[in-house]
């Protein structure tokens, strides 16, 4: 190695060092083995528990898989359902078809009624595409309305669902599976019975839906053919089948079928008819009383198996291999700050602190780095202790110096008020003494630098002896109007703020004015702060004066000649109450200025 490179080593070389100075103690090795250990032994133990669990991992896979898919078709059947159950509601209710089923009317059943009662229908029938009828059934005149037509119901060729509407005529609604005149389509018919009173019947309003538009619904959600998903009623009707076979038989009348007790069955069920395993998954009706059930043999799911085997033996190989090398990267990584530590924080002549090194240790990176960062997070206190007792300094002589800024500035124009007023005053001297008075206590209240925080309630009081002085001079050239929220009086705010905003006003933007000035002064709370506004109709400020001035606002220090008042008093918002107490200013040219404190809300 050349005399230059033993000067300005290179990161390499600096790491092949301290490799030969601590060896297998190093950083650097001992992070690489352990994380490589650890990121291994992860994948083997994963490996070894999915391998001991992998037909229950896959069975619940599939389980929550078909459980999934079932629900998507429970909440599809579910709204459509719902809504031929609405639509027979309505239909109940209207008035043509209550006349047209009425018992005790005298008027013989006309055409009138029936295009009526049918235009009811249609209405209903051609916007649902599921719905392939409506019938609207009178059992006093024994006539029936569709969709299609009317007339008596001895001539209606479609009659299976009379004799269910007739025999249980004082049960409730419920839904049948049946086949429109007695060949095509497959219909599930909801039959409502209508009676006046309880054993009044009166007919009934049957909406019948297609199978085939309903299968539409459910067979997006069929994962492979050999699945069979049907709907099963409280009295074990299968209502609905994707395999047409089983359509209007009795569950426990079905071969296999009538072994399962699928009322009892939570979730899902794995079901062996003695040659193979069934999926067996039920997901009740929210709205109905039946059970949605799919039946799938686990062969359909084998693809899916093989599958999930082989990702986890890709996942295994390829978590080893990326072990490995980000076990490298990762150790590597972790060591170069440890090395830039140990070149920025090794020089003991720096400090004569009386640390002593453990010589009973062997030694690595970690003793030199902890023996450093003692010697500097000393050395960083006691800086930041005087750094603080500095910064306390500065900000009490800034703050002297922003109150003192204050004082010669306002006693100026008030002893300028004096003198117009003295003038005039060549008869008396009340309103010169009330001035004198008011300029006498508010010059105590200025001065007084022990206390800096006052209520709001002490500085609107503080404020008003300022305006008492104006109003004097200017009497009716100047109003002064106090908005002030009650809730907000015990709050806190800065001594002297007020009085030089309003300052600002009078001299700067009424007092150009030929007309009467106002000044409204708001005080309130919003959210977490509490907001004052003082707000003039003077003259106002050019956009780029507003602009300049409300950048000011946003720094700490600054210091200008020109509208000395409101920085001063946002110099001194930000040095008591932190960077939170903000200044805005809003002005428009000829129409006027508005002055907003933000400030934050505590107890004082």
């Amino acid at each position: 190695m050349s005399s230059k490179e033993k000067r300005n080593p290179t990161g390499k070389t600096k790491i092949l060092k301290y490799l030969q100075d601590y060896r297998f103690n190093s950083i650097l090795v001992r992070s690489f083995i352990i994380i490589l250990s650890f990121l291994i032994g992860i994948f083997t133990i994963v490996m070894i528990t999915v391998y001991g669990k992998m037909d229950s991992i896959i069975t619940e896979e599939v389980g929550n898989m078909s459980i999934n898919s079932l629900i998507k078709t429970r909440d599809r059947v579910d709204v459509v359902m719902e809504e031929v159950v609405k639509i027979s509601g309505q239909l109940s209710l209207d008035e043509d078809i209550q006349k047209f089923m009425l018992p005790d009317t005298n008027e013989l059943f006309d055409h009138t009624q029936t295009v009526n009662v049918k235009e009811k229908i249609e209405m209903y029938a051609g916007v649902f595409d599921y719905i392939d009828s409506i019938y609207v059934y009178s059992n006093k005149s024994k006539y029936i309305v569709t969709n299609d037509g009317g007339g008596k119901i001895s001539e209606f060729e479609d009659t299976n669902w009379l004799e269910n509407l007739t025999e249980r005529e004082y049960e409730p609604a419920r839904m049948i599976s049946r086949v429109k005149n007695n060949s095509y389509p497959n219909l599930i018919s909801y039959i409502q019975p209508l009676r006046l009173t309880q054993m009044q019947f009166l007919g009934g309003i049957i909406v019948n839906v297609d199978v085939d538009k309903l299968e539409e619904l459910v067979i997006s959600n069929i994962k492979d053919y050999s699945e069979n998903l049907m709907i099963v009623d409280d009295r074990n009707n299968i209502l609905f089948s994707s395999q047409q076979s089983y359509l209007r038989k009795k569950w426990n009348k079905l071969e296999f079928y009538k072994d399962i007790d699928y009322q009892s069955i939570d979730g899902y069920q794995i079901v062996n008819d003695g040659d193979q395993d069934y999926l067996v998954t039920i997901a009740p009706s929210d709205e109905f009383n039946w059970n949605y059930i799919s039946i799938t043999p686990m062969s359909a799911y084998e693809e899916y198996r093989d599958s999930i085997w082989s990702f986890y033996i890709t996942l295994c190989i390829v978590g080893i291999m990326l072990s490995l090398i980000g076990a490298f990267f990762i150790s590597v990584y972790c060591y170069k700050p440890v090395q830039k530590i140990l070149d920025l924080v090794k020089n003991p002549d720096i400090y004569h602190l009386d640390f002593q090194e453990d010589t009973g240790l062997r030694k690595n990176e970690t003793q030199e780095i902890s023996l450093n960062i003692i010697r500097n997070l000393y050395s960083n206190r006691q800086m930041q202790e005087e750094m603080k007792e500095y910064t306390d300094i500065i900000d009490k002589a800034q703050l002297t110096a922003l109150q003192a800024q204050i004082s010669p500035h306002f006693l100026y124009n008030t002893l300028e008020n004096i003198r117009w007023r003295a003038m005039e005053l060549s008869h008396g001297d009340n309103d010169v003494s009330r001035i004198i008075l008011n300029l006498s206590e508010m010059l105590r209240n200025s001065l007084d630098i022990d206390e800096q925080i006052i209520s709001v309630k002490e500085e609107i009081h503080n404020a008003k002896l300022y305006v008492e002085i104006l109003q004097l001079r200017y009497e009716d050239k100047l109003k002064v109007i106090w908005e002030i929220d009650e809730k907000v009086l015990d709050y806190p705010i800065v001594k002297v703020s007020l009085q030089p905003i309003i300052e600002n006003s009078v001299y700067h933007g009424i007092k150009p004015l030929r007309i009467q000035g106002i000044i409204t002064i708001r005080a309130y709370q919003k959210g977490e702060s509490l907001v004052v506004e003082v707000e003039d109709n003077g003259i106002g400020m050019s956009r780029e004066e507003v602009t300049r001035l409300n950048e000011d606002m946003c720094e700490k220090y600054v210091l200008r000649e020109d509208h000395i008042g409101i920085r001063n008093v946002n110099q001194r918002f930000r040095l008591l109450l932190g960077d939170e107490a903000r200044i805005k200013v809003y002005s428009v040219e000829n129409k006027g200025t508005k002055v907003v404190f933000y400030l934050p809300i505590y107890k004082i």
